[in-house]
């Protein structure tokens, strides 16, 4: 193998040698006169490099469009259009093909086939361009270098294409706002929708301004790019890359450059035939203004239809304002708008959330008003029908009915915030049934006010205008559920007669909504500004309208009471014992009016409690008073003293009945006939306290609260402050050296009873 190498070696250099021995060749000399020979070789390169660059067109145009370069193909087409009529209609004077004994036509028929295939691509670049025109992402200048191409190749004044580009772009907006966001995740897609239809807005109003508004004396984008065409010469301001296009740089980016290097310098050096200061290649600034402007409009105002639809699949307000506050931000830190454009934006979004915000509200407070008309009619009707648990009536029912103790995780205190509720419930005397009427009314005012207090909050300027249009416009719909509870409330216990106790009872329910209503937290929370105010005084007129309920229920049930205050008849052979206390007739009186008032359930609240118990008391004597109960005058004293005794406990109000129970007593001392079994004043006075000292417990209901503070009386001659029974017994310690006697009749023990076994 070394020897071979050497032996090539050597070869190389003998090579090498003999031509350098050998002398140069002779250069040969160029004749001024060109053979027949060469001018038609060099008309046959010129043909070829025409014939070659109207072949590769279709090929180019496809490679250019999938590029969506449609300026360069706008281009490239009228290039190979002039090269078509330089073979075709011999516009080469100096090399004309017929001088050389070619017929192209004749020779090469390719060629009119060719171009039959090129000319349809002026439709397909014309069009593509214009679908391009709906990408609202599209930079400035590549919106600007696909407008000339509807300049250039569609042959379309300034004004057209920027009508195009605003129609096309109208297109786009169509094609967002029929987009329906998916219920899940509905207010990330609404927000997107909103935006991504005011980027659209923004970035076509802004691509408009920059393609064809002229700056500083300067001309626009779109003209200056003419003028490039026209006098190859860059403005001052400068201008893109692409925009600045010519015959040779597109011929140089084609793959088969080199072989278009035959073609004469009246196709290297081709421009499309501008005018840049004609009319066809003009805009005027107030026709850019005005048509911007229109363009603008018309799109708010489909932007406004759009967000009334895609704001209906939420109802809740506090996602509204989160979108409103998100479409803020936005205008504020990425519109490229005008100011005025911007609030005309702000004042569109502002009205839209106002109206759907102010629809939300006016659906809650109309579904409240239903929903409380309904539960008020199905509560009543179960009362009537007594097909209610006694615990979701009665209060004191309700008071000694433990919840179910809650099973608390480590993780929630949701049952533990549920057991809580229902403990606070049953201290304030709200039954089931009732608390099922008033939270149909108390969560919606709840849920408003923490729409008014939280969601609705800002600083600026446009935002405290909206929230007080807001109030102006829910205030209304606020006054109408305030007068339709009142109605349903009258219309439910004008309806109900006063014939049965269940009657009474459904009636008794009503005024007890209508109390608790006046003084629940309904008011304050629909009380969202100071016009407000009506609603509250409307809502206040309830408590007035229902005292003719309470009246009702207490001629009912003073009637009830004095129905069941039989007279005591003396027995055959029956000796009474000795009268010193009330009679059991009249405790048992007592005791269902202290009953009926317990059955209210106004325990928990003293002020309204004392003053429903005054009126009954008083009603109950002065009824009383106005027939006979006790044959045993004796005991009409004692009865008399003891009525005397709880007039005092009311105090300086109960003048008229004091009058009319002395006068009563004083009729009954001149009746008995022996004086000498009368009691005095003074032992009546002493056995009544004494005896309401011992009853002072079981007739709480019917006595004035606190009642320490109202004539109190020891009767131990002790003082009630020093006593540590003060606060459990504020009439005072009964004494202990007395014979206790029953407050109500009971039968004797059987003399076997002690004889029973029992284990």
């Amino acid at each position: 193998m070394a020897n071979s190498a050497q032996r090539m070696i050597h070869a190389l250099e003998d090579t090498k040698n003999a031509i350098l021995a050998e002398h140069p060749p002779s250069i040969p000399q160029p004749t001024l006169v060109k053979s027949n020979e060469d001018v038609h070789l060099q008309a046959l390169q010129v043909l070829a490099a025409h014939v070659k660059l109207l072949l590769d067109v279709p090929e180019h145009l496809w490679r250019i469009l999938e590029k969506k370069k449609y300026f360069s193909a706008a281009w490239l087409y009228l290039l190979s259009r002039v090269v078509h009529r330089a073979l075709v209609r011999e516009e080469q004077d100096d090399e004309a093909w017929r001088n050389q004994g070619i017929d192209i036509l004749e020779s090469f028929p390719l060629v009119q086939r060719q171009w039959e295939v090129v000319a349809q691509f002026r439709s397909q670049i014309v069009h593509k361009a214009a679908l391009s025109l709906r990408d609202f992402t599209t930079p400035s200048q590549t919106t600007c270098a696909t407008l000339l191409t509807l300049h250039l190749l569609d042959s379309r004044p300034l004004s057209e294409t920027l009508t195009a580009l605003l129609d096309q772009r109208s297109k786009s907006l169509n094609t967002i706002f029929s987009k329906n966001p998916t219920p899940r995740g509905s207010i990330r897609e609404i927000k997107k929708c909103i935006l991504g239809a005011l980027q659209a807005i923004s970035q076509t109003i802004q691509t408009s301004r920059d393609v064809f508004q002229s700056r500083d004396a300067q001309l626009s984008l779109i003209r200056a790019t003419l003028k490039f065409i026209q006098t190859d010469c860059v403005p001052s301001s400068g201008l893109p890359v692409e925009l600045q296009l010519t015959t040779q740089s597109l011929l140089s980016n084609l793959p088969s450059s080199s072989h278009f290097s035959a073609l004469p310098r009246s196709l290297t050096s081709y421009k499309p035939h501008v005018d840049v200061y004609s009319q066809f290649s003009s805009l005027p600034p107030a026709h850019l203004d005005n048509k911007v402007s229109e363009w603008f409009q018309r799109s708010t105002d489909a932007l406004r239809i759009s967000c009334r639809t895609w704001l209906s699949d939420t109802n809740s307000v506090k996602v509204v304002w989160s979108i409103r506050n998100s479409v803020r931000m936005w205008l504020q830190s990425s519109s490229t708008l005008e100011s005025s454009e911007t609030e005309h934006l702000n004042s569109l979004f502002d009205d839209v959330c106002r109206e759907y915000i102010a629809e939300i509200w006016r659906i809650r407070l109309s579904n409240a008003e239903t929903a409380f008309r309904d539960q008020l009619t199905f509560a009543v009707t179960s009362i009537k029908d007594s097909s209610t648990d006694t615990t979701d009536v009665s209060p004191i029912a309700h008071m000694f009915d433990a919840p179910p103790l809650p099973t608390v995780s480590q993780t929630e205190d949701v049952p533990l915030q549920k057991y809580r509720a229902s403990l606070q419930c049953q201290l304030s005397g709200r039954v089931s049934l009732l608390d099922n009427v008033l939270k149909t009314l108390e969560k919606c005012a709840a849920a408003l006010q923490e729409d008014l207090l939280q969601v609705l909050t800002g600083d600026d300027t446009d935002t405290t205008s909206l929230i007080t249009r807001l109030k102006v416009s829910y205030q209304p719909h606020a006054q109408r559920l305030c007068t339709a509870a009142l109605d349903s409330i009258e219309t439910s216990a004008d309806t109900l007669p006063d014939k049965t106790e269940l009657d009474i009872s459904a009636l008794v329910f009503v005024g007890r909504i209508a109390e608790e209503l006046s003084s629940s937290l309904f008011i304050s929370n629909m009380s969202c500004t100071e016009a407000m105010a009506l609603g509250k005084g409307q809502l206040n007129q309830i408590c007035v309208e229902t005292k003719t309920y309470a009246y009702r229920w207490q001629e009912f049930t003073v009637l009830h009471v004095l129905s069941r205050h039989r007279i005591a008849l003396p027995l055959a052979g029956f000796k009474p014992s000795p009268c010193t206390s009330p009679s059991t007739n009249l405790m048992q009186s007592l005791l269902l009016l202290a009953e009926a008032i317990q059955t209210l359930g106004f325990s928990g609240d003293s002020t309204r409690h004392s003053h429903l118990a005054d009126r009954v008391v008083h009603l109950f004597i002065g009824r009383l008073l106005d027939q006979e109960w006790e044959h045993n005058k004796i005991q009409t004293l004692y009865d008399i003293g003891f009525l005397r005794r709880i007039a005092e406990v009311w105090g300086s109000p109960w003048t008229d009945i004091c009058e009319l129970l002395d006068a009563r007593t004083s009729r009954v001392r001149d009746s008995i006939g022996i004086p000498d079994e009368v009691p005095s004043d003074e032992t009546l006075s002493w056995m009544s306290a004494d005896h309401l000292a011992r009853t002072q417990t079981i007739l709480a209901a019917i006595l004035p609260y606190p009642v320490a503070t109202r004539g109190t009386h020891t009767p131990a001659g002790k003082s009630v402050s020093s006593d540590k029974f003060a606060a459990l017994l504020p009439l005072g310690v009964p004494s202990s050296d007395k014979e206790y006697r029953a407050a109500i009749e009971v039968a004797k023990p059987s003399s076997r009873f002690a004889m029973l076994l029992v284990n």
